[in-house]
């Protein structure tokens, strides 16, 4: 019985660890699309939603790397590819934006 304990203690632990750095990816991409488009007007951010994803996406893909290690799973996976993808949002967005309005 302590066996399967244990086994579904790693279980939830991996979900949980792949659930936030999963979340870390969607909150920024909503704030980063938001940016864009302006759905939402939030005038007391500016331009923080494009400098977020290059400190919190690396919080998130190390919670991820650590659910990963944990219990091989999909979700962290997940995680660890679409917070790398939100780092590199920003990096981007500066050179397109640099070689298209030469701002």
């Amino acid at each position: 019985m302590a066996h399967s304990n244990v086994e579904i203690n790693k279980q939830g632990k991996r979900s949980i660890l792949g659930g936030i750095s999963v979340t870390f990816a969607v909150v920024l991409a909503a704030l980063v699309l938001n940016f864009l488009t302006g759905l939402i007007p939030l005038d007391k951010l500016q331009g923080l939603p494009i400098v977020m994803p290059l400190v919190l996406a690396p919080i998130g893909a190390i919670i991820g790397f650590i659910g990963y290690r944990i219990n091989k799973g999909k979700l962290s996976l997940w995680g660890i590819i679409f917070n790398i993808v939100m780092f590199l949002v920003p990096i981007f967005y500066n050179i397109f934006g640099t070689l298209i309005f030469e701002v």
